[in-house]
């Protein structure tokens, strides 16, 4: 087998690799955030929209990594409905216009990317059309 013929895998346990990986990091990010949250809540640190805005938002992502791993139609777009309004809430904080007081402007930027990343994978028709027929 010569080196020009090696083909990386393409998927994962019968997922798209990069499902996988998006996943993967949306449930690191996702427990990240819910911990934080839950800190931030029981210390009474900061603003308390802010610290029940980043637990719900770390709970929810962990709920739909799951079910995206899954194949579920619900992770794909609670994914997607996520990766927006975290694109919304950031533009407007980067815009001196906070929908939810307290998010840190110099996240801002690095969690606009990332969103946009995620969305452009998962819009790929390929992701989309993935096990429509799952619950």
């Amino acid at each position: 087998m010569a080196l020009d013929d090696f083909k990386y895998p393409a998927s994962f346990k019968g997922r798209y690799l990069g499902v996988f990986i998006i996943a993967l990091v949306q449930l690191l990010v996702g427990t990240c955030h819910a911990v934080i949250g839950l800190i931030l809540m029981s210390t009474l640190s900061g603003e308390l929209i802010y610290s029940t805005y980043t637990f719900l938002y770390g709970i929810l992502t962990v709920i739909f990594a799951y079910s995206l791993w899954m194949g579920r139609r619900s992770g794909w777009l609670g994914t997607i409905l996520l990766s927006i309004f975290v694109i919304i809430v950031d533009f407007l904080v980067l815009l001196n216009m906070p929908l939810i007081p307290g998010v840190p402007r110099n996240a801002a930027f690095g969690e606009i990317l990332y969103s946009l990343v995620v969305l452009l994978y998962l819009f790929q028709p390929k992701i989309i059309n993935v096990d429509k027929e799952k619950p």
